[in-house]
C-alpha cells in the first residue's frame, strides 16, 4: 500500500513538474510574443514620426497598444511560477534580462505617451506674438529635457552571456533608447539656440537658393537680405538680387579647400559662386564675411539658406502668399519659381528677385501666427532633412546646436554626396532627371569597394525662354545641359576614379575626399557617370546626404529603392548583400 502511495506521489510530482515546465515555457513564449508585438506597435510610430503625426489619434492608439503588450509581457515574467528560476545561475540571468528589457520598453512607452500628451497641450498655445513663440519654444525645450532625464534612468541591461534572441532584443532596445536620448538632447539644445536667435538683436544673412540652377548640395544663391529678430518677431530688409552685389576682386578670400579646388573662380567675390562645396559651413562662413562688405550689409550672427522646396513646405503651413498680384500656393509655387517666372517677367533683374520676394511674403504670413506648431515643426524638419533649409552660426555653441540636429549642412568623415552643378548659364535643372545606384563589395584588405552609377537625363522642352533653355554661352545648343558631377567620399578613400565625365577635380573637401568631372548632355539625351573608390577598413556605414534637387534624385542602394530626398545612413553590409 505504501509503495502504491509513494508511486502515486511520484506520479503526481512528475505531473506537477511537467505542468510547471509547460506553464513556465508558455509564460516565456507569451512574454516574448508580447514583447515583439509591443515593439511592432512602437515601430509604427517610429517609422512615421513627425511632430504632426505624433499628435494623431493613431499615435495614441499605437502607444496604448505597445504599453499594454509590454505590461502583459512583464506580468508574465514576474509570475510567481518563475520565481524559482530567478535564483538559478544561467536561466535566472535570462529571466532577469528579459524583465529588464520589458521594463525598459514599458517605461519608455509611458514616457513617450506622457510627452505626446504634453506636446498636444503646447500646440494649443497661441503663437501670434513673439513673446508667445519664445515661451512655447522654451516649454518645448523643457519637455525634451525632462523626457531625456526620465529616459536616461531606464536600464535595458547587458546583452552579455545571453541566448542570441534575447541578446539581440537587449541590443535593439538599448540602441532605440540611446537614439532617443541623442535626439531629445540635440533637440533641446537646438530649441534653446532658436530661442536665443529669435530673441535678437543679432541679425542673420538670409540667402535664397534657386533649384533651377544647381550648385553642390543646393541651389544657386540668387537673392540675399538681412533677417532681423526682436523678442520673437522676424523682419526682413530689402531683398536684393545677388548679381548686383559683386565685390571688388580680392575683397574677401575664400581660402581653404574651396579656393584650392576651384582656383579659377573668385568665390569670395560673387554669392552665385558659393555653393561650390556641399559642406555648407564653408560657404556660409565666406558669405558672412562678404555681407560685411556689401553696400548696406553688416556683420551677422549667422547664415540661413532657404530654397524653393522649403518655401513650398512653409506655404503649406502659413497659407498662400501674393507677390505683385501673383498668387503662390503649395501646388503652384515650385513650378512658378523654377520655370514660369522666367516667361512671366521680361526683365532679367526682376525675374531673379522672385524667390526672395516670395520668401519675404512667407515671413510676413509667419508673423501673423495663423499656423500650427506641429505643422511648422514638421515642415522645418523635412526641409532640413532634404538640405532645403540650412542654418549656420558664427557662435560656436549655437553652431554645435545646429550641427547636432543636422541643420547646418555640414559633412562628416563618413559623408557621401553626389552633386550635379550647372555651368551652362541657364535654368535647366528642373528639367534634368538624375538617379543614383550604389553598390559595394568587400576587398581582401578589409576595405570596401564602392561603385556609384549616376544617370543624368536631359528632358528639357523644345521651346521656352532663352534665359531657361539657352543657349547663353557661345557654342552651346538650345536645351543643352553642361554640368560638373561632384562626388564627396568618406575620408581615407583611395583608388578614386571617375568615368563618363572629363575629370576636373580631385582633392580634399572638408573632412571628405572629392572628385569631379564635367559632362555635356544634349536635349533628349542621357549620360551615365561611374565613380569607384576603395573605402578604408572600419567604415561600416556611410551617410548619404540629400542632393536638394528638384525633381528629387532617384536612389537605389544594394538593389533597394530608397528615398533620396533626405539624409540616409547606409549600412554597407546591407548594400553588399543586395549588390
Amino acid at each position: 500500500m505504501r509503495k502504491v502511495f509513494r508511486r502515486r506521489n511520484v506520479v503526481m510530482l512528475l505531473l506537477l513538474a511537467v505542468a510547471w515546465a509547460g506553464l513556465t515555457t508558455w509564460l516565456f513564449l507569451d512574454a516574448a510574443r508580447r514583447l515583439d508585438r509591443g515593439q511592432d506597435a512602437l515601430n509604427v510610430v517610429r517609422n512615421n514620426i513627425s511632430p504632426a503625426t505624433l499628435l494623431d489619434d493613431s499615435t495614441d492608439d499605437s502607444l496604448d497598444r505597445a504599453g499594454h503588450e509590454f505590461s502583459e509581457a512583464r506580468s508574465r515574467l514576474r509570475n510567481p511560477l518563475l520565481t524559482p528560476l530567478r535564483v538559478l545561475p544561467v536561466i535566472g540571468r535570462h529571466v532577469r534580462a528579459a524583465d529588464h528589457v520589458t521594463a525598459t520598453s514599458a517605461g519608455a512607452t509611458e514616457i513617450a505617451a506622457e510627452g505626446v500628451a504634453e506636446l498636444r497641450e503646447l500646440t494649443r498655445e497661441p503663437l501670434d506674438e513673439g513673446a508667445d513663440r519664445l515661451r512655447v519654444l522654451g516649454e518645448l525645450a523643457d519637455l525634451m529635457e525632462r523626457s531625456h532625464e526620465q529616459l536616461s534612468e531606464l536600464d535595458p541591461g547587458s546583452p552579455d552571456a545571453l541566448v542570441s534572441s534575447l541578446s539581440d532584443a537587449v541590443v535593439d532596445v538599448t540602441e532605440l533608447r540611446d537614439d532617443a536620448l541623442e535626439g531629445l538632447g540635440d533637440g533641446a539644445v537646438a530649441a534653446r539656440a532658436l530661442v536665443e536667435v529669435l530673441e535678437g538683436p543679432r541679425p542673420y544673412l538670409l540667402l535664397g537658393s534657386n533649384n533651377a540652377e544647381m550648385r553642390a548640395g543646393g541651389g544657386m544663391y540668387l537673392s540675399a537680405t538681412t533677417l532681423r529678430f526682436d523678442a520673437g518677431t522676424t523682419m526682413l530688409d530689402e531683398v536684393r538680387p545677388t548679381h548686383e552685389l559683386l565685390l571688388p576682386p580680392g575683397t574677401v578670400e575664400a581660402g581653404g579647400d574651396m579656393a584650392a579646388n576651384w582656383p579659377w573662380l573668385d568665390a569670395g567675390r560673387d554669392f552665385r559662386s558659393l555653393g561650390l562645396t556641399a559642406d555648407f559651413p564653408q560657404s556660409a562662413e565666406v558669405a558672412a564675411r562678404m555681407w560685411e562688405h556689401v553696400p548696406g550689409g553688416e556683420p551677422v550672427a549667422g547664415v540661413i539658406a532657404v530654397d524653393v522646396e522649403a518655401l513650398r513646405k512653409l506655404i503649406g503651413v502659413v497659407g498662400p502668399v501674393e507677390v505683385d498680384g501673383v498668387s503662390y500656393t503649395v501646388e503652384s509655387v515650385a513650378g512658378q519659381l523654377l520655370r514660369d517666372q522666367y516667361a512671366l517677367y521680361g526683365d532679367r533683374d526682376v525675374r531673379r528677385d522672385r524667390l526672395g520676394e516670395v520668401a519675404r511674403a512667407v515671413f510676413t504670413r509667419f508673423e501673423a501666427g495663423e499656423w500650427s506648431l506641429e505643422d511648422m515643426a514638421t515642415a522645418l524638419i523635412d526641409s532640413v532633412q532634404g538640405r532645403h533649409l540650412m542654418i549656420w552660426s558664427v557662435d560656436e555653441e549655437a553652431s554645435e546646436a545646429w550641427a547636432g540636429v543636422g541643420a547646418d549642412g555640414h559633412l562628416t568623415d563618413t559623408s557621401l554626396v553626389v552633386s550635379l552643378m550647372n555651368r551652362g548659364a541657364n535654368k535647366l535643372d528642373s528639367y534634368v532627371e538624375t538617379a543614383l545606384d550604389v553598390s559595394a563589395e568587400r576587398t581582401g584588405s578589409g576595405g570596401t569597394a564602392l561603385t556609384l552609377s549616376y544617370d543624368v537625363t536631359n528632358a528639357s522642352p523644345e521651346t521656352g525662354p532663352a534665359y531657361v533653355l539657352g543657349p547663353n554661352i557661345e557654342g552651346m545648343a538650345l536645351g543643352e545641359y553642361r554640368g560638373i558631377v561632384v562626388v564627396n567620399l568618406p575620408a581615407g578613400s583611395t583608388d578614386v576614379d571617375i568615368e563618363g565625365a572629363t575629370p576636373t577635380l580631385v582633392g580634399a573637401d572638408g573632412p571628405t575626399v572629392v572628385v569631379g568631372g564635367s559632362v555635356e548632355v544634349q536635349r533628349g539625351q542621357s549620360a551615365t557617370i561611374v565613380v569607384t573608390a576603395i573605402l578604408p577598413p572600419g567604415v561600416d556605414t556611410v551617410t548619404l546626404e540629400a542632393s536638394a534637387r528638384l525633381p528629387r534624385s532617384g536612389l537605389v542602394a544594394g538593389g533597394e529603392a530608397l528615398d533620396g530626398d533626405r539624409r540616409i545612413t547606409l549600412d554597407l553590409d546591407r548594400v553588399i548583400s543586395g549588390s
